[in-house]
């Protein structure tokens, strides 16, 4: 199974994204709900269009950082909402982002090695 950026792109492009539910999880809409605190810096990796950090950014969660391999992925999520600052979109694998977050949110993120 070909696990590059670029076929995580091309699972984009033709729109073979299974998983997506197209909205935030009903679960996770509940979790981020209860959440007070909006200064949290938050990391979804593996995020796709991420439509958990568009409904945080919306929220007044500023601190909203979403990571993927796909660049087609964070350009979907970039053109819902291009308020979201453009260097909270990292474009990179999970296990070289080089910084800390006070919550991980993790919906379905594949990583095979």
């Amino acid at each position: 199974m070909d696990l590059s950026a670029k076929a995580w792109d091309n699972r984009y492009i033709n729109n073979d994204i299974g998983w997506d539910l197209g909205v935030v999880s009903p679960t996770l809409k509940a979790y981020f709900d209860q959440l007070e605190n909006k200064e949290l810096k938050i990391l979804i990796p593996g995020g796709g269009n991420s439509y958990e950090a568009e409904y945080l950014y919306k929220q007044g969660f500023n601190n909203v950082y979403v990571v993927d391999l796909s660049k087609t992925a964070l350009d979907n999520l970039h053109n819902r909402i291009p308020e979201l600052p453009k260097n909270q979109l990292l474009n990179s694998d999970f296990f070289e982002v080089n910084d800390t977050f006070d919550l991980i949110i993790e919906q379905t993120f594949f990583y095979f090695t």
